[in-house]
């Protein structure tokens, strides 16, 4: 039986038309608050932190479709309650973190040569390795947890290429 994939977060951008100025966010939305880093607005939707910059809306902290969809869809509510009138157009999924548990130990040195990934053990307890532009750390009681892959179907894949690779010998 392949263990379970988890999507943790799924950072997305929104595309929305016209697309709102983050001063507009802060003046006419309450509960908005400046991003000083990225001179941008935030405003959350439930927990769900919503970051408006200059020409991106960014989501995250998302797990499905469905919930990032639920997100985008109370977002245009709100913008249309308080004035500001916007239409959804598209979204795309730029970051995927997932994580999987083998419930077994796994032999890291083993690991990292299997990955050609990166093992020091006075510098870090785990295995970190880079598969297909997608990070991966391994941790000895068999956790493996993936960063920024571009899509959840990609992060599955690479996930099940990760699980062939340490789980055989």
């Amino acid at each position: 039986m392949e263990p379970r994939v988890e999507i943790v977060n799924i950072v997305a951008t929104i595309k929305l038309d016209p697309m709102p100025d983050p001063k507009e966010i802060l003046e006419e939305i309450p509960g908005s608050r400046p991003v000083k880093r990225f001179r941008g607005a935030m405003l959350r939707i439930g927990k769900t932190p919503v970051l408006f910059y200059k020409k991106k809306i960014i989501v995250t902290g998302v797990k499905n479709t469905e919930e990032l969809e639920d997100v985008i869809k109370k977002l245009v509510g709100i913008l249309h309650r308080y004035g500001v009138k916007v239409e959804p157009k598209d979204y795309e999924i730029v970051n995927v973190t997932a994580k999987t548990e083998l419930n077994r130990k796994i032999n890291l040195v083993e690991a990292a040569e299997k990955l050609n990934g990166i093992y020091d053990p006075d510098y870090r307890p785990y295995v970190l390795a880079k598969i297909d532009n997608t990070v991966v750390i391994v941790s000895q009681n068999g956790k493996i947890v993936l960063l920024s892959s571009p899509s959840v179907e990609y992060a599955r894949g690479i996930m099940r290429k990760i699980l062939g690779l340490i789980l055989h010998k």
